[in-house]
């Protein structure tokens, strides 16, 4: 008996894990594919302002004068205050990745550093990024909520209940690491910004200067190297939160059904190949007590099982119908996404 449960909670997280794989590589691709263009207008920006051309790396760096502090103040105040105008909601944010700057210290580099920003955040609330990424998690929770509370509805236990609009916006909200999704979003655009300004003073500093830079495309043959580099990063970044919060979100739909079955016990359940890290190894099949559930680190492929007692005589053949009906569920796009 205790094999054909193992059997088939082992297969169900298989498939729901495959399921989720290809939803949080549709993500990712939707994610990024917003920021190619903003690299392309802020290299066609940069490269249309003459001064940079031959700039020096002195002339970067150094303060502008007094006389000219309260207008290049307005000009990167404007820049913020349109970003802020074309959304309510970015104003929770801006002041955490642009940190407050002394205008007595304004200098060129600023100014660039403003414009960057600001086309990063105008791509991604044009695009509605932060609400496309939203949409993804609650669609892996629901998914993952309705499709294992059907299988406890069917073996005789509660549900499916679903979740409120204000269980998920809780969820939404919640910072499971002491950020939450969006938070981490705005923070991986906050970086891509400073690195690509370092990229300019590096460039600058290293005598190839900003015109020739821009223009070496040799990986590319729209955005230039050095910026295509510090994409690829901003890339990689993105595919960590995204498998992250994807098992965040996932997770907590299936705790949400065993708690709406009335079931307790649950077990953390490890992908068992040799890339499963110690941490993940040594709570593999073990029931939570502690409160510490999945994902235990970035990229985690934890998941959990339910701790079941036994059901009755009829057990084996109640696994033996339902192995058929998950197989159906899967194949047939009822989870929300057809694995074949």
């Amino acid at each position: 008996m205790a094999a054909k449960k193992i059997d088939y909670w082992g297969k169900r997280r298989e498939l729901e894990d495959k399921a989720r794989l290809k939803m949080e590589n549709e993500m990712l691709k939707n994610l990024t594919s917003i920021y190619p263009e903003a690299l392309k207008n802020i290299q066609e920006k940069l490269l249309s302002q003459a001064d940079l051309h031959n700039i020096t790396i002195s002339d970067l760096l150094s303060d502008y004068s007094k006389r000219n502090q309260e207008k290049y103040r307005e000009y990167i105040e404007k820049n913020y205050q349109e970003l802020i105008d074309s959304d309510e909601k970015y104003n929770e944010f801006i002041s955490e990745f642009f940190p407050a700057y002394d205008y007595a210290k304004v200098n060129r580099l600023l100014q660039i550093r403003s414009d960057i920003f600001k086309e990063l955040a105008q791509q991604t609330i044009g695009n509605d990024a932060n609400k496309l990424f939203a949409d993804g998690l609650e669609q892996i929770f629901n998914n993952c909520y309705t499709s294992n509370s059907n299988v406890f509805a069917q073996l005789g236990l509660s549900g499916p209940y679903g979740a409120s609009r204000k269980e998920l916006e809780a969820y939404l909200n919640y910072p499971w690491s002491g950020k939450t999704f969006s938070n981490r979003l705005w923070g991986n655009i906050s970086r891509l910004e400073q690195n690509l300004s370092q990229s300019i003073v590096n460039a600058v500093a290293s005598g190839e200067g900003v015109e020739d830079a821009l223009k070496r495309m040799r990986n590319n043959s729209v955005i230039s190297d050095m910026f295509k580099l510090e994409a690829d990063k901003f890339s990689r970044a993105l595919e960590n939160l995204v498998r992250t919060e994807y098992a965040h979100f996932s997770v907590a739909g299936l705790n949400k059904s065993l708690d709406d079955a009335g079931l307790k016990n649950k077990v953390a359940w490890s992908a068992e190949d040799e890339r499963v890290c110690s941490v993940c190894g040594e709570r593999h099949n073990k029931i939570i007590k502690d409160g510490w559930f999945p994902p235990y680190h970035g990229r985690c492929r934890c998941t959990v099982m339910p701790k079941m007692d036994d059901l009755g005589e009829d057990i084996d053949k109640l696994y033996d119908e339902m192995f058929g009906n998950l197989l159906d569920e899967f194949a047939k796009d009822k989870f929300g996404i057809n694995l074949k």
